[in-house]
């Protein structure tokens, strides 16, 4: 970042962390997916809970999943990355081998032995060495090569390059199958586990956020159903998790390894890069939003009642659509009209049409651009303002006006309820038994 275009009095060393952390947010979504989750829905919601049992649950549901989603791949997925090249693929000898970060090839370089090549080639020149490498390289004391050596990749596959790009292949797969299955399953699986947990606290069955709210009786009857029929439900949710998991990376491997010249393969071939792992680590956008609506089955099968289901599909039905569209289309309206109002250059250029939703142009190439001299610095300004100011957005709705909105919904549905539960949740023989009594006190 040039120095020249930080603001008199303005630290330039912050005002380069703050554009740092803009662009690194603005260009992994799972990254700013979990800044949103964390401080605009998981730490709100714990806070606007109806009660001290629901505090808890939420909370544990907080940890686990923020553990499971964004913090695990930081260190699951390098170590999965090592062992599919070793093991899966046989492209590495040893487990340690700087070798393993051809695997961060994009599949984009995998429709073709000579793609592939110019892909090795290409990332060779950027591998560095990560934490965890220099941790080993320091408590063995041993010499670790840093760059990949491409060629020593090539003669494992005995200089065949089309076999070593099928081994790449299968090598990546391996990752996502493993990846889906373990992430998707556990976020689910453990809103399960938290209900019996918060059973087990409470002393009581049901959705958590009516335990004040009623007499133990009426929260019990409204979760007959789910009491009945959650190992069925447990059940269906992994048959879910390994079918989705299944189709994700038959879907990739599928397309890579084909040798149709079908429409249909080349367009999925074509699309197979929205498969990867920026940098052997982050989700990309559409394995991501696979697996957040393979969660949220989970979280409806879990749903103790209608009420909790109707809760459920709020909140995150709401959150999703905001984050995995609106955030988008909220920036395309706000940057097409910077373009407008301040002649900035934030949108692409979509041939001269004059649409009111444009494509518009990441945090990372404005700020190439600007660093290239190619537009003014209040392009990433401006940029980076409209940035933070849709999370800010995202977050507000979905932290505190939700919350308040779903609590008033909750209250109704046990309200109405508790006032019917004399004829709702007596058996017909008590119905019959009271109705001639009455008849026998006329």
């Amino acid at each position: 970042m040039r120095v020249q275009d930080s603001p008199r009095g303005t630290n330039p060393a912050l005002k380069n962390a703050f554009y740092s952390v803009t662009r690194e947010l603005d260009s992994s979504l799972p990254l700013s997916r979990a800044v949103v989750d964390l401080f605009g829905c998981d730490i709100p919601w714990v806070l606007m809970a109806n009660n001290k049992e629901e505090k808890k649950e939420k909370a544990r549901k907080l940890s686990a999943v923020f553990s499971i989603a964004w913090l695990s791949p930081f260190v699951t997925l390098p170590f999965s990355n090592r062992f599919a090249m070793k093991y899966v693929g046989k492209l590495t000898n040893k487990f340690w081998s700087n070798n393993h970060k051809a695997i961060h090839i994009s599949n984009e370089f995998l429709k073709n032995s000579d793609d592939m090549m110019n892909g090795l080639r290409e990332l060779a020149k950027k591998t560095t060495r990560g934490p965890l490498e220099t941790l080993y390289n320091k408590v063995t004391k041993s010499s670790y090569k840093q760059e990949i050596d491409v060629d020593a990749l090539l003669k494992s596959c005995g200089g065949d390059k089309e076999k070593l790009r099928n081994k790449l292949i299968k090598s990546k797969n391996a990752v996502l199958f493993s990846d889906c299955i373990f992430t998707f399953g556990t976020i689910g699986s453990f809103v399960f586990l938290n209900n019996e947990i918060t059973s087990k606290e409470s002393g009581q069955k049901g959705f958590s956020a009516e335990l004040s709210m009623a007499d133990k009786a009426v929260i019990e009857k409204r979760a007959q159903e789910y009491e009945r029929n959650k190992r069925i439900k447990f059940a269906a949710y992994g048959g879910l998790v390994a079918l989705a998991s299944f189709g994700l990376s038959l879907a990739s491997y599928g397309a890579l390894i084909s040798k149709s010249g079908s429409k249909f393969i080349s367009k999925l071939k074509d699309r197979a890069k929205n498969f990867d792992y920026v940098e052997g680590i982050y989700m990309k956008r559409l394995p991501l939003v696979t697996g957040s609506l393979v969660s949220q089955v989970g979280y409806m099968l879990a749903s103790r009642n209608n009420t909790e289901k109707k809760d459920n599909a709020i909140r995150y039905g709401l959150s999703d659509a905001v984050f995995f569209g609106g955030d988008l289309a909220l920036a395309s309206l706000l940057y097409n009209a910077s373009d407008k109002l301040f002649k900035t250059n934030l949108t692409k250029n979509q041939d001269g049409k004059n649409s009111l939703l444009k494509k518009t142009k990441s945090i990372k190439e404005i700020i190439n651009e600007v660093e290239a001299g190619k537009i003014k610095p209040k392009n990433k300004i401006i940029a980076s303002s409209v940035f933070w100011f849709n999370l800010a957005v995202i977050a507000v709705s979905m932290g505190y006006i939700i919350p308040k909105f779903v609590n008033r919904m909750i209250k109704k549905d046990v309200q109405k309820d508790a006032t019917l539960g004399t004829q709702k949740f007596i058996s017909p023989k008590t119905n019959l038994d009271n109705f001639l009594n009455k008849k026998r006190t006329q």
